[in-house]
């Protein structure tokens, strides 16, 4: 190989190189600027405190279907939490002794069980009130443009039994996948 070809070898090898090194930059900041921490255990085992989880890309508050981890606010100003989507607007829901939770999606006849943690601790099992929150009562109808949230460890999550429904409108983001720890 002449002399020139050489260099051109290298000079083609040496930009596909920093092309790459680019793309991996931008990735990196990418995730650290997009990625949403995990505080707390209220999501255990799913995500754990400490992780940081990416967006779907693309995906708003429409977007949100039973069984999507959000994150999202109960109120305005409240803080961001990380949930999970257990009914949206227009199914009935309802939380029996054990505890067990049910979900009779809008349109179907038939009760859905909603596997949950074992471990419930002290928090409220008894659902749901006309707001959402825990109460005595057997079911609940989830009124339009709302969410009914619970914690992955429902005994330590603080969720749609303590705040009531959930405002679609307030879903910041749809959780896509878990980008850090690299291990887990």
């Amino acid at each position: 190989m002449s002399r020139r070809m050489r260099v051109r070898v290298w000079r083609v090898v040496g930009v596909a190189a920093g092309v790459l090194a680019a793309l991996v930059v931008v990735a990196v900041v990418a995730v650290a600027v997009l990625a949403v921490p995990v505080s707390g255990g209220s999501m255990a085992p799913t995500y754990l405190d400490g992780d940081r989880l990416l967006p779907a890309p693309f995906l708003g508050p429409d977007d949100v279907e039973r069984g999507d981890v959000v994150e999202t606010r109960f109120t305005a100003n409240g803080p961001l939490v990380i949930k999970r989507v257990i009914a949206t607007e227009g199914d009935r829901v309802r939380i029996d002794p054990g505890p067990v939770v049910r979900v009779l999606p809008a349109g179907e006849t038939e009760w859905r069980v909603v596997p949950t943690a074992a471990d419930w601790g002290a928090k409220p099992v008894a659902c749901c009130g006309p707001d959402g929150m825990a109460t005595t009562a057997a079911e609940a109808l989830v009124p339009n443009g709302k969410l009914f949230l619970l914690g992955d460890n429902p005994g330590g999550s603080d969720d749609s039994r303590t705040w009531g429904w959930a405002d679609r409108d307030l879903v910041r983001a749809v959780v896509w996948t878990r980008v850090w720890p690299l291990a887990r």
